[in-house]
């Protein structure tokens, strides 16, 4: 059954709305955090200069210089990064300080030091996935609100709509979506009755029963159920320890399906989402329960170790790749090498972003974000 985000069934306040929002833009901040600090404490521990350690992206907002560091938060709140002093080999470096540079560092020491950022954010993903685990899943119970009419189903055909009470199906009332979903799956292609409460008033609405895209031989009208969260069902901590790694594992299996299917199918596409989305689904989420915030946030921090790792540059997976190469060549790679493959990256990182903020924008004016919980 799906979920449709709480704030569509009982609309917050601006307040409260603004609230969330401004939480779930502090939680993805801590992800960014962490995954920069890993970068950070990895150069130190090999002895390079850190020169500067930033939360979001220049201008500054708030800067300040404590030791050799300077700390700050950027105007452009899209990420963040640590400057490592020597990181490309046209730097100027200062006089006796040339063995704190990046490109003076054994090939093995860059490639970790790249790849502490997202590590960070794997950790951090697992740890909190153990915590959704060992506080208490969610327990939830279906009822029967309508949260969702499926675009192009005989639901929406009929008038049905989200926020509608289902009473009863051709007269016979019942409180168990179940029970209603599996009258429905034997009448596919038949009209039926359906009684609903909309707004404090009930009224009776006729509607055929379509056929399961999935399952040809069940009907399906085309609606998805709320459900209720009724309490949480605390795990022991080996069993929270040991799904929170099993999570880990089919999580990370499950993205780098999608990234493959964002160059196959139009559907993935439509589902790509901007920063936009990403905060407007976490504050959602918030509404919904802590517990739920926690692993949403859990997937976010893995699904940004998992992009950051990909072979492409300027992310950390394509310095990653570059530093290997030279390894194996035995020889530094041309800055214009570089500069052109950057490019590339940087335009494909533009499409996508162009792409799922068109996303984001229709969702706002229409439907929404759905939630799994």
């Amino acid at each position: 059954m799906t979920l449709r985000p709480a704030a569509r069934l009982r609309p917050l306040s601006v307040r409260l709305a603004v609230m969330l929002v401004f939480i779930s833009i502090i939680g993805i901040g801590l992800l960014i955090l962490f995954h920069e600090s890993g970068h950070f404490l990895a150069a130190k521990s090999f002895g390079m200069k850190a020169e500067k350690f930033y939360i979001g992206f220049p201008p500054a907002l708030v800067k300040k210089k404590i030791g050799e560091t300077e700390y700050g938060v950027g105007f452009i709140p899209l990420g963040g990064y640590v400057k490592i002093m020597g990181m490309t080999r046209e730097e100027e470096v200062p006089a006796g300080e040339e063995g704190r540079a990046y490109f003076s560092q054994p090939v093995w020491q860059r490639v970790l030091t790249i790849a502490a950022g997202p590590l960070m954010n794997v950790l951090i993903a697992g740890l909190l996935f153990f915590v959704f685990y060992y506080q208490g899943v969610p327990d939830f119970r279906p009822n029967t609100t309508v949260a969702q009419v499926v675009s192009g189903s005989g639901a929406q055909a009929a008038g049905i709509q989200s926020g509608d009470k289902v009473l009863a199906i051709n007269g016979v009332r019942s409180n168990d979506p179940e029970a209603m979903r599996s009258f429905l799956q034997r009448h596919p292609d038949q009209k039926v009755t359906v009684a609903v409460e909309r707004g404090g008033r009930q009224m009776v609405i006729s509607a055929t029963v379509g056929r399961d895209p999935d399952n040809s031989s069940q009907g399906q009208l085309g609606i998805g159920f709320g459900q209720d969260l009724v309490g949480t069902l605390p795990m022991p901590i080996f069993q929270a320890g040991k799904d929170a790694v099993s999570d880990l594992g089919f999580i990370t299996k499950e993205v780098f399906v999608a990234i493959k299917n964002l160059f196959v199918s139009a559907q993935s596409r439509s589902q790509l989402s901007s920063p936009i989305g990403i905060v407007a689904i976490s504050s959602e989420t918030i509404s919904l329960g802590w517990g739920i915030y926690i692993r949403v946030l859990g997937l976010i921090s893995l699904q940004l170790a998992i992009f950051n790792l990909l072979p492409l540059l300027p992310l950390d997976g394509g310095h990653v790749l570059f530093n290997l190469i030279e390894k194996v060549k035995g020889s530094p790679i041309r800055r214009e090498t570089f500069e052109r493959v950057s490019i590339v990256g940087l335009a494909l990182f533009a499409l996508l972003f162009i792409m799922g903020l068109m996303n984001d924008i229709q969702k706002l004016m229409g439907p929404g974000f759905g939630l799994n919980p």
